[in-house]
This record gives structure tokens, C-alpha cells and sequence, in this order.
């Protein structure tokens, strides 16, 4: 399979850079027996965030790729590959971002896979909680740990391939329970609309396009999934 590299999503961190500085690149993780993409790492709050607007929290993605909405007194950015966003208090935080997939088509395994490796390369520690394919063909995987700022992070990512373009969708208590922004959580994931427009593609040996699931926090979804 052709080795894949997607953008650096802007992680800004909270003491080191400032909203305007621009936006690093990944470079190339070492080779495997099986060459999987390089998927974005997970962010880290904005710093300084200036007021949000009052009226309207959409993001629409130049290209096209995407939109999404935040809560009234959100801060977003544009990353150029994506938007990061952060609450008021800085206890929650998020970002979308994207890169072309080269023409492979990748599995769900493949996908969660390539996070996983991505993010335990990157990240000072991470404890895999669940992961499960969503009826929509994305996947789902909940975690903790805690970045190379020592923020603590509670959080669950979602990534998935549509056509030849691989998205990943962070949201993550920051220093916080992401429980406390379950309300907030769901308001932003019913929200995301990827290819806004365009019918869905659902992802390799999933089921039919449906809507979003709600992203409850990962102790709630994990004690309903034990009841069924």
C-alpha cells in the first residue's frame, strides 16, 4: 500500500504559541510492514482565544470539505487543513482536520490503526478505551492521556474516509472530565457535516450512511453498551 502523510493539524499549545503563528507539518513516522497513513495529532487549546462571535459559531471550510457549529462563546481557527476550537473556560476543546488519502482505500481497521500509532508517537502517554464503528462508517475511538504540555486529556476521536479524503474529528476535556461538556459535545457532533452537499459515502464493510450517533462521554457510552 503507498505510505500516506496527511497535514499536521495546528495543535496550539496553551503557553507556547500565540493564534497567529502558522501551521507546522508532520513528517514521514518510520517505515512498517504495513504502511499506514499519518494521521493528525490531537490538539491542544488555543492560546489567548479572542472573543467569539455572538451571533454566529459556524465554520464553513473554504474548500468546501467540510462545516461545523460550536456553542455560543467558543473560539475557532482555520488551520488550512482543518479548524481547531476551544471553549471559553479552555476545558474543551476540538479540531477537525483532513489530507488526501493518495487513491488507497483504507478499512476501519487500517484507519484506527493509523490514529492509534499516530497519537501514541506523539503524545507523552495514552490509555485505549473503546472503539466502535458507527453506523455512518466512521470510527470511534475513546482514550485518555496527556500531551507534551502535561495537559490532561479525556477525549474521543472519530476518523473515517470519504472518496479519497481521510477526516479526523478531535473533542477532548482538557485538565476537565469530558463528561462535564457532554451538552456542548453533541451540539458540535450533530453539527459536522462532511462534503456538505454531496451523498455520503460510507466507509469499507460498514453499513449504509445514517445520521451521527451522539458522542455522550466515553463512561456513559461504555455503560449503556454493557446494558445491551
Amino acid at each position: 500500500m503507498k505510505r500516506l502523510f496527511l497535514l499536521l493539524l495546528a495543535g496550539i499549545a496553551v503557553s507556547a504559541c500565540s493564534p497567529g503563528e502558522s501551521v507546522s507539518q508532520s513528517t514521514p513516522s518510520p517505515a512498517s510492514p504495513t504502511p499506514l497513513p499519518s494521521l493528525p495529532p490531537p490538539p491542544t487549546p488555543l492560546a489567548s482565544p479572542s472573543p467569539a462571535s455572538p451571533v454566529s459559531q459556524t465554520y464553513r471550510d473554504p474548500k468546501g470539505q467540510f462545516e461545523i457549529s460550536f456553542p455560543r462563546g467558543y473560539t475557532h481557527k482555520g488551520t488550512g487543513t482543518g479548524v481547531a476550537f476551544v471553549s471559553a473556560d479552555q476545558g474543551f476543546a476540538g479540531a477537525v482536520d483532513y489530507g488526501s488519502a493518495e487513491g488507497s482505500q483504507l478499512t476501519s481497521e487500517q484507519l484506527e490503526t493509523a490514529l492509534k500509532t499516530e497519537y501514541q508517537t506523539r503524545l507523552q502517554e495514552v490509555t485505549w478505551q473503546a472503539t466502535k464503528v458507527q453506523p455512518d462508517g466512521s470510527v470511534r475511538i475513546d482514550w485518555v492521556g496527556k500531551d507534551n504540555n502535561n495537559n490532561t486529556l479525556d477525549a474521543v476521536s472519530i476518523v473515517e474516509q470519504r472518496g479519497n479524503t481521510i477526516y479526523v474529528l478531535n473533542l477532548l476535556g482538557v485538565n476537565q472530565p469530558y463528561q462535564n461538556y457532554n451538552q456542548d459535545a453533541e451540539a458540535i457532533v450533530n453539527s459536522y457535516r462532511i462534503q456538505p452537499g454531496s451523498p455520503a459515502s460510507p466507509a469499507p464493510n460498514a453499513s449504509p450512511a445514517s445520521p451521527q450517533s451522539s458522542l455522550q462521554s466515553p463512561a456513559s457510552q461504555n455503560s449503556q453498551d454493557s446494558q445491551n
